[in-house]
């Protein structure tokens, strides 16, 4: 079944509105986070949004920015709620950005697809879905015409 959908922003970026939590959903906050692909972690948060949310200090970690510079950054242990599903992660406490980005180890934590389309917008796929689609599509491109007869791969 396809998943959540979110939309292109006015400048081409893939968005998603989704809810943010730490200790106890009564601090959820709902944020427009930009999708980033080219973002390896979960999900990166202002600090001073992040405040309010009551995540839980967990580590610090590094990270390689496109420059090649590296950084060391706060990490914090929180929830993601896109629709009815709630997606535990390591949150980044950024002190100096003010736009929050979800990255790939979101998408690969709540095993979904992203799909961009100047038609349809922003979709997030659930992988079984996709396997699904594609097993069907290869059965029925193997299922010879009525009355003919199979090709095989021999010669």
């Amino acid at each position: 079944m396809p998943g959540p959908t979110g939309y292109l922003s006015p400048s081409g970026h893939p968005m998603l509105k989704i809810g943010v939590f730490g200790i106890a959903k009564k601090f959820r906050r709902d944020f427009d986070v930009m999708i980033d692909t080219g973002f390896t972690g979960f999900l990166m948060l202002p600090m001073i949004q992040a405040l309010p949310l009551a995540l839980t200090l967990w580590t610090t970690t590094n990270y390689t920015l496109a420059d090649g510079s590296k950084q060391t950054k706060l990490l914090a242990f929180g929830t993601v709620v896109v629709g009815d599903d709630e997606v535990p992660g390591g949150i980044v406490l950024e002190p100096n950005s003010t736009e929050a980005l979800l990255g790939m180890e979101f998408l690969k934590s709540y095993q979904r697809i992203l799909v961009v389309s100047s038609k349809f917008g922003v979709g997030l796929i659930e992988e079984d879905f996709l396997e699904k689609a594609i097993a069907a599509q290869h059965a029925k491109e193997e299922k010879p015409p009525e009355g003919g007869t199979p090709i095989t791969g021999s010669s």
